[in-house]
């Protein structure tokens, strides 16, 4: 007995041949092009069909944005000639130019004054107090130089909150 009559036979005794659908493989569709006509159909050499003769498309300028539009804006207003409000600030003075009170403005709010040291200082003391937090509380014990007064949680009970 072929093997395939074989098994045919067996999928049709099956309890799941309702749930199994058989189909005929789908054919592509068909796709009617207009004939091909050359000169030596009838036609002699001298006449031209009739095909409208191929134009371009219209150009199109493609520009690529490069830089900020910061940049840009301002390249446009200096070919323009327009100043922006911006613009107005005063170069920097020499230090032995400046007035007292300016001296004490540049010395506290200046680009180095104590303002960006107080941040700076600031800034690196969060890292300062988490390393030594985790030097004290995990580095140190570990090492038994001391014990803590209660023993660490286990994730469980930390985790029940």
């Amino acid at each position: 007995m072929n093997t395939t009559k074989f098994l045919h036979t067996q999928l049709l005794k099956s309890p799941l041949t309702p749930l199994i659908q058989f189909s005929q493989p789908r054919s592509l569709p068909i796709v009617h092009l207009p004939p091909i006509r050359s000169a030596s159909n009838g036609q002699s050499n001298n006449e031209q069909p009739s095909v409208p003769p191929l134009t371009p498309p219209e150009t199109v300028e493609i520009k690529f944005r490069r830089g900020s539009r910061k940049r840009r804006r301002q390249q446009e207003l200096q070919e323009s000639g327009e100043v922006p409000m911006m613009k107005a600030v005063a170069d920097k003075k020499k230090w032995e130019e400046m007035s007292l009170s300016e001296k004490a403005i540049e010395l506290y709010m200046g680009e180095k004054g104590f303002l960006f040291w107080v941040n700076k200082f600031a800034y690196a003391s969060i890292f300062i107090i988490i390393g030594g937090w985790i030097l004290f509380r995990f580095v140190g014990p570990s090492l038994n130089l001391y014990q803590l007064d209660t023993p660490p949680l286990s994730p469980e009970a930390v985790l029940k909150g």
